[in-house]
Parts: structure tokens; sequence; C-alpha cells
């Protein structure tokens, strides 16, 4: 509720926003999720994915030359072990909102808002579960806050490729997730999905196809170039 609110406000009162993403799957899809929203709701925003061999891992020192002119920096499935980081967005005046699903460490980051359903006061009721669901859940949220009609069910197929490929739990939510992502992969008209169907020569698309062919495709571009290209 906290991020939301943080968000909506920055949003009405037209502040500069980034994302940083990261360089797996899961970063990806979350990137394009947060871009996919904000683009619907005709909201400008930049978005950052780490270079692997530049930058390093996630919201690290390295990157906070290239935010500190924007007004509030959200991370997607990074953020959690950036306290270095987060000292100089407070240095350079960047609110901070982190959304991961990783292990907390002993100390936190100093931000505005942490998602994280690991933390002990989450009432989420589910430990395992990716960072494009953390980031999805979130635009559920805005979506609310902003009492837009953004058709959020859609981006499941891009949430389920999320899930397998960062090897999730096929239980609970996830299932449910995973069931109608591919449902909706099957039918999708999205250019790269298309492409990915016809690439692999299939009518529909299961999980180990998206396991061992499109999860595989989409890491390689941020392991030789930069994760840019698959978002």
């Amino acid at each position: 509720d906290r991020a939301t609110k943080r968000i909506v406000e920055a949003i009405s009162d037209k502040k500069r926003i980034v994302l940083i993403g990261d360089y797996d799957v899961d970063g990806i899809v979350s990137t394009t999720l947060m871009k996919l929203f904000f683009d619907e709701i005709g909201v400008e925003l930049e978005w950052i994915i780490p270079n692997r061999f530049r930058d390093g891992y996630g919201l690290s020192a390295n990157i906070i030359s290239r935010i500190k002119d924007y007004d509030l920096a959200i991370t997607v499935d990074n953020g959690i072990s950036a306290v270095e980081a987060g000292e100089l967005c407070k240095k350079y005046n960047i609110e901070l909102i982190i959304t991961d699903h990783h292990l907390l460490p002993k100390k936190l980051p100093d931000a505005y808002a942490i998602i994280d359903q690991k933390q002990e006061d989450c009432s989420f009721p589910y430990d395992e579960v990716c960072g494009a669901q953390i980031a999805w859940y979130l635009i559920a949220s805005l979506k609310k806050a902003l009492n837009t009609t953004v058709d959020i069910k859609s981006y499941i197929e891009l949430v389920a490729i999320a899930i397998i490929a960062d090897m999730m739990p096929l239980q609970h939510i996830n299932r449910a997730m995973v069931i109608a992502g591919l449902q909706l992969l099957n039918k999708s008209e999205r250019p790269a999905i298309r492409a990915f169907r016809e690439k692999l020569n299939r009518e529909s698309l299961n999980a180990e196809d998206i396991g061992f062919q499109i999860a595989p495709t989409l890491n390689s571009a941020g392991r030789i170039d930069d994760a840019k290209w698959s978002v």
C-alpha cells in the first residue's frame, strides 16, 4: 500500500520515474510488465537493466550516476541487498521503492518501501514466488488505485514464463498462474510469442518449451551482449 500510494503520487506530480530490472528471465519479464503497464496508462517510465559485464548485478553503486536525475527509482527482481546503492539514492534525493523476492540480508537498504514476501511482517500467504509475480501484484494494486481499465490478466502469459524460468515450485498461486499463462500463450498475438511458436514449430507451447527453449533464449542476450534486447 505504501509503495502504491507513493507511485500514484509520483505519477500525479509528473515526477521522473526510473525502473531497475535484472538480466535474467525473471528480471526481464518483471521489467517488461512494468513498462507495458506504464505505456498503457500513458505515463513515461524509463528503465535500465544493468549490464552483466559493465555494471554487475541489480541496483549497484555502478548505475547510480545514470539515475541521479530521477525522482523515484523502483527495482524489480533485485534490490533487497542494495545497501550502498540505497545510501547513494538518499544522497541524490532519489526515493527508492524495492520489489524483490529473494532472501533478506541482515541489513536492509534504506528505502521508502520494500515489497518482498519473505519479510516477517508480510501477510502474503506464499513464500516461494518470483520477482515477476511481485511486479504483477504491484501492477494490480496500481490498477486499483488509479481506477484504470488496463487488462492485466493478459500479462499472465509473460508471468508464467518467469515462474517456470526461475524454477518456482509449481504449487498454489504458481501453478494457477502457469496454467492460466500457458492458455494465454497458446492464443497470444504478441509478436514475440508468435515468433517463438513459429520457430519451435508448435501449435501450442508447454512448460518444457519455456524451460528449455524460450527461457534460455531470453537469458542468452544478457550473457552475450545486453539483456535490453530481450525486453
